[in-house]
């Protein structure tokens, strides 16, 4: 029996190999990273139950929302306990999706990094890591070898090649093709166009590097669906954008739309009716009704920020903070101004205080009251701001400087604390600082 791709929709694609039906990162329908992101299409319940029914395996490359759909595992438990689908995902430190996995009784399987494991007969996976949370899956099969890079950062021929040491070159590869992430404001076109050819510049050293025969652009079958964050859609790629940079590879660019599936022994495809259906539903989103922020009181933010000062004192030593607050040679942990615009407030955040505080300094960041809560009521708060960008700078360097504090919780999600053992995880902490030094000069 032949080996199949089905594309489902943005990240989420069933791959088949005799009785072995793996299908990645599940999300169908809804809002993601706070009011930020909706899909292009949407998948009706009984598509979702039609394609549970072929399902053996559920794997999930990271925690943010659009990959791992914590409505979609709740609206469907049943569904997938009854059929006694099976969920993989990388082996964490904070061990926060598997947690929550197991406690909705589903059978969980943790890959280590790097490990190839065994799902069925002549079907066998390994989970790449990359970047703070994210991971990639080559998937070897009686009759190809496909890698899914989802969003993985691969954007430099040095980490295309550390990819390629590990799987070597693959038949089929499945990768990211627009931006995905705040891109300096609203008046920074520049970045945003930038941003999108550096990814079309990423997809081609994966391409040089790899030499797959046959690449499915994906996971980003999405729009920024919010009123603050929706200039975001003027610069971003789409599939067409992607067959013309590639036109000059003859058969190598496969545009799926839903439901589209392809046998992984044949290079014979037709890009014509999937670009019209994707160009119509990217026409439609200019006409599209956006999401709006609730205004939040003055008090309930407060008890917002009462709850984020427990956790990050639950989580990290509140006397190496205050140390590296003083003596840090990159100004870390200062605090933050923020300007909440639909209430016209200024505020300062600073960990120590008892609660926040008015003032009338120039604020780093400029955003919506509930975007505030939101960020005080979450661990992954900050990281959902970032990602969704419904946000402003209010000075030159204002991002850099609330990342420095507010970025805390992104560590903490990945099992690294600020506390006495904080020096074993001191590369991760070299890339965060690397990682705001690129943001930075963009910015500027």
């Amino acid at each position: 029996m032949n080996s199949s791709i089905k594309f489902i929709n943005h990240a989420s694609v069933l791959i088949s190999s005799g009785n072995t039906k793996l299908l990645t990162d599940p999300w169908y329908y809804g809002d993601a990273f706070h009011k930020g992101w909706n899909l292009i299409v949407e998948q009706s319940k009984k598509e979702i139950n039609d394609i549970l029914n072929e399902v053996t395996h559920i794997w999930i490359s990271h925690e943010h929302p659009d990959h791992f759909s914590v409505k979609f595992f709740l609206d469907f438990k049943n569904q997938i306990l009854e059929n006694s689908i099976k969920i993989i995902f990388q082996k964490t430190k904070d061990q926060r999706v598997v947690s929550f996995l197991k406690k909705q009784n589903f059978v969980v399987k943790e890959l280590t990094f790097n490990k190839e494991y065994k799902i069925g007969e002549e079907f066998t996976v390994k989970c790449i890591k990359d970047g703070f949370y994210d991971s990639a899956l080559f998937l070897n099969t009686k009759h190809n070898k496909i890698l899914n890079l989802n969003d993985c950062e691969i954007t430099t021929k040095e980490r295309a090649e550390e990819i390629f040491s590990i799987v070597g070159e693959c038949d089929i590869l499945l990768t990211q093709f627009s931006y995905a992430a705040w891109k300096g404001g609203e008046k920074n076109i520049k970045w945003r166009k930038l941003a999108s050819e550096e990814k079309l510049k990423s997809m081609e050293i994966q391409i040089n590097t790899l030499k797959p025969k046959l690449v499915i652009p994906f996971a980003s079958f999405v729009y920024f669906s919010n009123e603050r964050n929706k200039y975001l859609n003027d610069s971003a790629n789409n599939p067409d954008s992607v067959v013309k940079k590639f036109s000059h590879f003859r058969n190598l660019i496969n545009v799926m739309k839903p439901f589209d599936e392809i046998l992984t022994n044949t290079s014979n495809f037709e890009n014509n009716d999937s670009l019209a259906y994707w160009t119509e539903k990217y026409n439609r989103i200019r006409n599209n009704t956006y999401h709006r922020y609730d205004k939040i009181k003055f008090h309930d933010l407060n008890n917002s920020f009462k709850e984020y000062q427990k956790r990050i004192f639950k989580n990290n030593s509140r006397y190496l903070i205050r140390l590296a607050q003083k003596i840090s040679p990159i100004s870390i942990f200062k605090n933050i101004v923020i300007k909440i615009d639909d209430i016209n407030q200024v505020v300062l955040i600073d960990i120590f205080s008892k609660e926040l505080a008015k003032t009338s300094e120039e604020p780093d960041l400029i955003m919506s009251s509930d975007s505030l809560k939101f960020l005080l009521s979450n661990s992954f708060g900050f990281d959902t701001l970032t990602v969704n960008g419904c946000f402003e700078e209010g000075k030159k360097g204002g991002f850099e400087n609330a990342a420095k504090s507010l970025a805390i919780e992104n560590l903490n999600n990945m099992g690294i604390y600020f506390n006495l053992f904080i020096m074993f995880n001191f590369q991760i902490i070299i890339y965060f600082f690397k990682r705001l030094s690129k943001v930075r000069k963009k910015i500027n």
